[in-house]
């Protein structure tokens, strides 16, 4: 390779062996680039083993057409110890053919060491869980593996211990930190009938759990596979770089059988022919190209990991760089969903108590905030734990609220609007009170049956971080915009509190998913943020749903994007980071072309007549290393957070 004296006229026979052994170990390089000129897909692999092949086919050719000149064969040449030099490995290319794949495997292990870091935030999850647990199998305590825990075992929790499966505490206290799955630092406080999941630390106590979800099933494993899906999953960009590789090969073959040609018309030697025509095959392979996309893909998906954001294919990321409107939802979303109740006044005489327990009558079956809100008023305020009994053939009207049978008379509770649907008689002076407190940002629920008895005005607050995510979104250039089952003038305080200039109140779920339909066909990208069962055909109708992880499991599974934490920055992040991943992939699909653009010219030769400069084909494949390594190198800038 740097052309220095050999001691005798052995070293072709040396480089024929060597370059072999190179050859097969890396067979595996032939055979796929093969399998790609069978299948009519050549890629990368077919460049580099034509351009390795061509190297070592031509190189043997040479031992065996100076044997047979000279008939002078290897045992002969031992014999006489020739030193004249005439099979001086100069005209040789064994060294590039061993070289191309050497630097490609060195290329490509340190591409390897380089995605490694992309996917830290899955290993580290994926040690959340494991450890030794103590449970009772059997009627008798035993220490087992935490992959061996089962659905049905009773795990015993001490301080310290990782919880390695998703289950509902039985007995004893304890505080669980959860924050590398839902980024909560807080520990939260468990006791019986309490869920805990899988990757969850006890930092105090001590607590039985039953399993309800382990192995594959717990949140900890969804999550997991979620982001290696992700990750693998191809994004619609990169499938147009696949199709342009497919153009690509073929075009950089005809390139270097056309330089091949020229270079012998022109009277150059073989050697230097096949040296220049090598060198193209080898320097155009498009490692760069087939690394530019999932390179990025696989540092943003671990980023977003890393912060407590699953998203589900490489495909959202896409999406997400295009979204220029999100509507969000309010009680969960902008709010904390922890709602109290500020007001409640009984109508026309009415005894509050009685009115409170038929509200309890209806409500007793509800997990809604609003539901638990009136019960723990009730408790607090008038010493009332709950119904005498609970009201017959309840039904839940989504948007509207809740209606049953109370000795024989239909009830309802929910907004004015469904008071009105019924008929439901509203005294002036308690709509005039609604409307105070509807000006408050407050919600406001009526309860009766032929005419209104009780009206309740509901107080949610905003999360700490809402109105910095609705500034930053206008920053980015998206549009916020409000959509909310409470009343038009509560809808209207919240958005101007939060600086939104867009809003709808008073809507009900099929409403959310028109809303949505009808700024697409304005031609808008949007997102959808929600956490409820309401929002689910929103999310599924939006182009892009982000789900609030704290959310219902049907919210969650209508989602493409997944906040673990109860954060509307994260949102805001995930749209930025699909941008920032879009800027990185067309930077990398630039810098690849760009690279090419730059490299076959100089390969074919077109520096050697004016400047002498001529790549040899193992200097050709370590510029096309360092171009793939430039590549993933500008993808691991997504590591970062940028918010």
């Amino acid at each position: 390779m740097l052309s220095l004296p050999a001691p005798v006229d052995l070293s072709c026979y040396i480089q024929f062996v060597l370059a072999a052994a190179i050859l097969y170990i890396n067979r595996i390089f032939f055979k796929k680039g093969v399998m790609g000129i069978i299948n009519r897909a050549p890629g990368m692999d077919t460049l580099i083993s034509i351009g390795a092949a061509a190297a070592f086919l031509y190189s043997t050719s040479l031992i065996i057409k100076n044997i047979i000149t000279t008939k002078q064969f290897l045992f002969e040449k031992i014999l006489s110890m020739n030193n004249s030099g005439s099979m001086g490995h100069t005209m040789y290319f064994f060294e590039s053919a061993g070289m191309i794949f050497t630097l490609i495997t060195l290329g490509k292990m340190l591409e390897a060491n380089s995605k490694a870091h992309t996917m830290d935030a899955i290993n580290a999850l994926s040690k959340l869980s494991l450890g030794k647990v103590t449970v009772l199998r059997d009627g008798e305590e035993r220490t087992i593996l935490s992959e061996a825990v089962r659905v049905g075992d009773l795990v015993y929790i001490r301080e310290g211990d990782k919880i390695p499966a998703d289950g509902t505490v039985t007995e004893g206290f304890g505080a669980v930190n959860k924050a590398a799955l839902t980024g909560e630092s807080v520990p939260e406080e468990v006791t019986g009938s309490d869920k805990v999941m899988a990757g969850s630390i006890c930092v105090s106590g001590f607590f039985k759990f039953t399993v309800d979800k382990a192995g594959e099933d717990t949140t900890l494993s969804s999550i997991i596979r979620l982001v290696k899906e992700a990750a693998v999953k191809k994004a619609p960009v990169q499938l147009l770089a696949d199709r342009i590789a497919g153009f690509f090969v073929p075009i950089v073959s005809g390139i270097s059988l056309i330089t091949f040609i020229v270079w012998l018309c022109m009277g150059y030697p073989m050697s230097d022919a096949i040296n220049f025509a090598i060198s193209v095959l080898v320097i155009s392979c498009p490692c760069a190209l087939g690394l530019a996309t999932p390179a990025a893909v696989m540092a943003a998906t671990g980023n977003a990991a890393g912060n407590n954001v699953l998203i589900r294919s490489s495909e959202c990321l896409e999406t997400a760089n295009l979204i220029d409107t999100v509507v969000i939802d309010k009680t969960g979303t902008l709010t904390t969903g922890i709602i109290s109740v500020t007001d409640a006044d009984a109508c026309d005489g009415t005894d509050i108590n009685e009115a409170m327990l038929k509200t309890l009558s209806l409500e007793a079956g509800s997990s809604h905030p609003y539901a638990e809100a009136v019960r723990s008023y009730a408790l607090e305020k008038f010493g009332i734990s709950k119904a005498d009994k609970t009201a017959d053939d309840i039904e839940t009207i989504p948007g509207r609220g809740i209606k049953g049978i109370i000795d024989g008379a239909e009830y309802i509770i929910g907004n004015q609007k469904f008071l009105e649907e019924k008929k439901i008689e509203i005294p002036a002076d308690r709509l005039e009170a609604a409307e105070a407190m509807m000006h408050e940002g407050k919600t406001v629920l009526f309860m009766g049956s032929s005419k209104c008895e009780l009206i309740l005005g509901l107080k949610d607050t905003v999360k700490p971080d809402s109105l910095n995510a609705i500034e930053h979104f206008k920053k980015i250039g998206i549009t916020p915009i409000l959509a909310t089952g409470d009343s038009d003038v509560t809808a209207k305080v919240m958005a101007e509190e939060l600086g939104i200039s867009e809003y709808y109140g008073g809507i009900l779920p099929a409403d959310k998913h028109d809303i949505i339909d009808k700024l697409q066909s304005e031609g808008r990208k949007v997102a959808m943020i929600g956490d409820g069962i309401n929002d689910a055909p929103a999310l599924v109708k939006a182009d892009l749903g982000i789900a609030i992880g704290r959310g219902s499991d049907i919210a969650i599974d209508s989602a493409d994007v997944i906040l673990m934490k109860d954060s509307l920055s994260d949102a805001a992040y995930v749209i930025e980071l699909g941008k920032r991943t879009l800027k990185v992939i067309k930077e990398n699909l630039f810098w690849a072309f760009f690279y090419n653009v730059i490299g076959i010219p100089i390969a074919a030769g077109a520096l050697f007549i004016p400047f002498g400069v001529k790549l040899s084909p193992a200097i050709a494949a370590a510029c096309m290393s360092l171009s793939s390594l430039f590549v993933v190198t500008n993808a691991l800038r997504l590591r970062k957070r940028s918010l």
